[in-house]
């Protein structure tokens, strides 16, 4: 069995797969670099060609110069904070940033471009129209978190870039302190268009429910609440009345039946009493009861039907006073004295008797009132399927002008701190612009970027040697190996043929060679020169030009 030499740590492989992939790969890159060997001289001649005409182009840029300000934004106020739930209050920092944004707007670019003399150099529309193209490009307004903002603008001239920086300042300082008088003008002037729709409004619907309840007047709910509440109510006043009713009833059969059980009691009194005792005991009753009748006025008028039971029964006594008055004077005439009703003279019957008038007298106002509780609950039931469809309405009515009131009494107040806001803002200065930096302009130019511009054009015109000498071979392939003939047609071949040059084609080729290296030494030795001194040379260059 065949092994392989072992030289230290080194093993000879065998040749893979792999391997042959390789071979082919490096044999395909051997193949394409012989065939564009020998379009070397195109390649050199377009390198040198773009080559220059990229460093000349270069060098024939102007130099952009950069004009820059700073400008610090306070917005701190002592008295805006006291004044936070009266007057109202703009967040002054987003204005400002809505100022930056209107600064690129076409309308200041326009306006900075007359003010700098730019527009001079746009004679047509369209001319003026690229240069505020290039105007919003080149201007740029950066704020960070300290409210300090930066105004840059780039121009290949100094003066004219401290010019447009300039202008730029003096318009943002302008529209930012403007910018807040004018929105709070606008704020105010819609508040003032709402508050008089809303105020129409409002009327409206004072009229619409004023009608309303004018039309339906006797069916508003009151302090009782709204109907099922009367009816609930109503129901309950009425069985609280019956309940009396029947109680005071009781009370009075129960009194009629101890004045029939009653019995006189003699020996308390003498069988004779003297003139007119009849009329004394009458006359009691009268006193009591308009004692009761006094009270009764204070709280009730004369058609309340107890008051009105009470006058009935002081009437009847007093007809009945009269007759006793007469029938005392007739027996007075006679010379006799008729003795009194022994049941009259027991205090227990009269005061019974009393008591008996006294609950007459409540029953039949107690059925008055329940007559009339039942009447209202009776008048209540037929208004069951009226009522609440008022009630539903005028809660509609109520809740619309609610909504309105609401509304209007809300703007009012926004309306009433716009107005403080507008005093305070009269007052005191919102913002206060501090230039940190004006306009000014470095003494090195920021632009254009001339080393990787000068190190891209000369890696593109080597890239477009290389290329014309791949597709020139591309154009006139030959072969090189006797493999690649092989590989090509799939015919062997069978031996190779080496071409010897003379003394002479030696001398000739090697000194091609001394010249294609003088000429690549050249390219690179002026690539560095160039980019070593672009500045001065580039200055030179457009002095020339």
């Amino acid at each position: 069995m065949a092994s392989h030499p072992d030289y230290g740590s080194f093993r000879i492989q065998p040749l893979t797969q792999g391997g042959l992939v390789i071979r082919e790969l490096l044999d395909t890159v051997e193949t394409h670099a012989r065939g564009m060997w020998r379009y070397r001289w195109h390649a050199i001649v377009l390198t040198w060609l773009f080559g220059v005409a990229g460093w000349a182009f270069v060098y024939s840029m102007p130099p952009v110069y950069e004009a820059q300000a700073r400008v610090f934004v306070d917005t701190e106020n002592a008295i805006r904070p006291l004044l936070r739930d009266i007057a109202t209050s703009s967040d002054l920092m987003s204005e400002v940033a809505v100022v930056t944004r209107e600064m690129l707007s076409r309308p200041v670019l326009a306006e900075v471009a007359r003010d700098t003399n730019l527009d001079a150099l746009a004679p047509t529309d369209e001319d003026f129209e690229r240069l505020l193209v290039l105007m919003r490009k080149r201007i740029k307004i950066v704020g960070d978190n300290y409210n300090m903002f930066t105004i840059s603008f780039e121009h290949t001239e100094r003066t004219r870039a401290i010019a447009v920086v300039d202008s730029l300042l003096s318009i943002f300082i302008e529209k930012s302190l403007g910018s807040d008088r004018t929105e709070s003008n606008t704020a105010r002037a819609f508040l003032r268009k709402e508050i008089a729709e809303y105020e129409t409004r409002l009327t409206e619907a004072e009229s619409r429910l004023a009608q309303f309840k004018r039309d339906n007047v006797a069916l508003m709910p009151d302090k009782r609440g709204d109907y099922f509440s009367r009816l609930q109510s109503g129901e309950s006043v009425r069985i609280t009345t019956q309940s009396r009713l029947r109680l005071a009833e009781e009370r009075r059969a129960e009194m009629m039946r101890q004045l029939d059980g009653e019995e006189p009691v003699f020996g308390l009194m003498p069988s004779t009493v003297p003139e007119a005792s009849g009329s004394g005991a009458t006359a009691g009753k009268i006193a009591r009861l308009q004692a009761q009748l006094s009270e009764l006025r204070l709280q009730y008028t004369d058609k309340h039907p107890r008051i009105g039971q009470i006058l009935e029964t002081i009437q009847q006594l007093q007809e009945q006073q009269a007759v006793e008055f007469a029938q005392s004077a007739a027996d007075s005439g006679n010379g006799t004295t008729m003795a009194s009703n022994p049941l009259d003279l027991n205090p227990v019957y009269q005061n019974m008797r009393l008591q008996l008038s006294n609950t007459d007298v409540e029953i039949a106002s107690l059925r008055v009132e329940l007559s009339q509780q039942q009447a209202k609950v009776a008048e209540l039931r037929t208004l069951v399927d009226t009522v609440p469809q008022v009630e539903a309405d005028l809660s509609r009515l109520n809740r619309d002008y609610d909504v309105v009131k609401s509304k209007y009494a809300q703007l009012l107040a926004q309306l009433e701190r716009a107005r403080i806001g507008e005093n305070v803002e009269k007052s005191i200065d919102d913002v206060k612009f501090r230039i940190i930096d004006p306009p000014f302009v470095g003494q090195n130019p920021v632009g254009p970027k001339r080393h990787p511009l000068l190190v891209a054009g000369t890696i593109l015109a080597v890239g477009l040697g290389v290329a014309l000498a791949f597709l020139l071979n591309q154009l006139h392939p030959v072969f090189y190996s006797s493999r690649s003939v092989t590989l090509t047609n799939g015919v062997p071949v069978l031996g190779v043929v080496s071409l010897l040059l003379s003394p002479e084609e030696s001398r000739s080729k090697k000194r091609g060679h001394l010249i294609l290296a003088a000429a690549t030494t050249v390219f690179i030795l002026s690539f560095f020169m160039i980019y070593q001194f672009a500045e001065r040379l580039s200055q030179i260059f457009r002095d020339i030009a």
